[in-house]
């Protein structure tokens, strides 16, 4: 194994708002409920308690009717359901169902969808977690109209107040003399007073269940990554403080590992897989392979012994690594002109990776199917496709400035723990790409956004992973 020829030249904690992934918060599932291949998107609330927006889709329009609900992801809530809602067939897409489910808590939860149909009942549970991501601000006109409101009723207080104390003790059509009008001064005064505390009690009342709020509002786990003389990368978790349930030990694997860490250059040219090691609790260690001095981003996916997924986010800049060869799980991927570029066709080892796209244009927040077509160099299909770690590929999402980022597999953007939890709840069967023509995987996923992104798609030969980039244009 290579040694690292040259040290990092800086680094540093580079936190971000961040989820299950970095700024794309949707759940989407392409999933098997019953004999019924559905395609499910679940939009988390910003804010909790809100509420959720729920599409189940039938690509075969084979579903007469659908209900959701929403349930905690593991405890005895579990296994409770309440009464489920019914989802509304949409009137100019009849393949599709909508509803809508209050979240009520933060944590991990479920959403379980039960469709109907000719051939049958089927369902599946969509783990979801519920983190709130900002507080619901108030619009100016509503200020406006409640400020409005506010002086009308302490007004109209002071008023009642005024009048009732200078003209309670007064006959019928009795001139309120000296003596009246001093006490409706004195009533009023008082009332203009005891208004005033109220506003401001109220106000206070008010600033301290914001702040407590916000204390409630998510914060992500903080990386503090540092790099040694020998090329191992040590990545460092802190809790900056959210809810008093989340730990840092008690990580559980997905696909075998307890991380999974993607590195790419600012530029995305290059691209990187890999899965540190805990060497502590809250602290993973990774020896790097061979980098080139510049300045890279890290995402780390990490799933919660409770279901809850979440990315960790840093940043480093190094003048150079010579490191370990890649092996194991691990791979690597540096853009040229034969790999990278325009058009759907990525030569890679062997063969090629061919995007099956039609040429529509891609819509931001609107789930679309991503098929790759794996073939020989002679365009005839691959006969040698492999798992890699449990699944028949894997796909990143990567919008060109980094703010957003997804990693997703043929099931969809649910982490494979958090899926399996659910199991223990109701039978799950991952929908893995049948509708796609063999050799080919596909990805269920939507935009979170307009822009310009990235999709690194991995698939395994013969033993050897094997990398393509396209680039995608996403319009609002």
């Amino acid at each position: 194994m290579k040694r690292t020829l040259a040290a990092a030249a800086l680094l540093l904690a580079w936190p971000a708002v961040a989820a299950a992934h970095v700024g794309s918060p949707d759940v989407f599932l392409d999933a098997q409920a019953g004999p019924y291949r559905v395609l499910i998107t679940v939009r988390p609330p910003h804010a909790i308690p809100g509420v959720a927006d729920v599409e189940v889709q039938s690509p075969a329009n084979e579903l007469s009717r659908v209900q959701i609900v929403p349930l905690p992801l593991t405890g005895p809530g579990a296994q409770f359901a309440p009464t489920a809602d019914l989802a509304v067939r949409a009137a100019n897409i009849p393949s599709l169902f909508t509803g809508h489910l209050w979240m009520m808590t933060a944590g991990s939860w479920q959403v379980r969808v039960t469709v109907h149909g000719n051939r049958g009942d089927g369902t599946i549970s969509v783990p979801v977690p519920t983190l709130p991501q900002t507080t619901l601000a108030m619009t100016t006109p509503l200020r406006v109209l409640l400020a409005t409101f506010m002086l009308l009723l302490c007004g109209g207080f002071v008023a009642i107040a005024s009048a009732i104390a200078r003209e309670g003790r007064l006959g019928a059509g009795e001139t309120p003399g000296p003596a009246a009008v001093r006490r409706g001064r004195i009533a009023g005064t008082v009332a203009v007073l005891l208004t005033i505390a109220v506003v401001l009690l109220g106000n206070w009342w008010w600033a301290a269940e914001a702040s407590a709020y916000a204390r409630y509002v998510y914060k992500p786990l903080e990386t503090m990554p540092s790099l040694a003389a020998d090329g191992r990368l040590t990545l460092t978790l802190r809790d900056p403080g959210w809810i008093a349930s989340r730990r840092i030990d008690d990580f559980v694997p997905d696909h075998d590992h307890l991380m999974h860490l993607f590195v790419v250059s600012l530029s995305l040219d290059r691209f990187y897989h890999l899965h540190p090691r805990r060497v502590e609790p809250g602290a993973f260690a990774q020896p790097l392979p061979d980098l080139p001095a510049g300045e890279y981003e890290l995402f780390g996916d990490l799933v919660h012994a409770t279901g809850v997924p979440e990315t960790v986010t840093g940043r480093f800049t190094t003048a150079g690594v010579a490191g370990r060869l890649i092996d194991g799980d691990d791979s690597e991927w540096a853009g040229g002109r034969e790999s990278v570029g325009a058009g759907l066709t990525r030569t890679v080892k062997d063969g090629r990776i061919v995007w099956d796209y039609d040429g529509m244009p891609i819509a931001a927040r609107k789930l679309t199917v991503f098929t790759f077509r794996i073939e020989n160099t002679d365009g005839s299909p691959a006969d040698d496709l492999e798992l890699y770690m449990g699944m028949p590929g894997h796909a990143v999402f990567v919008k060109r400035d980094r703010r957003v980022f997804a990693h997703v597999h043929p099931a969809g953007s649910a982490p494979m723990a958090a899926m399996q939890i659910a199991a223990g709840t109701i039978a799950t069967t991952p929908h893995n790409h049948v509708a796609a023509l063999p050799p080919a995987v596909s990805f269920p996923y939507g935009f979170p956004e307009s822009g310009d992104y990235r999709i690194f798609v991995q698939v395994k030969r013969r033993g050897v992973v094997q990398t393509a980039a396209f680039d995608a244009t996403v319009s609002r």
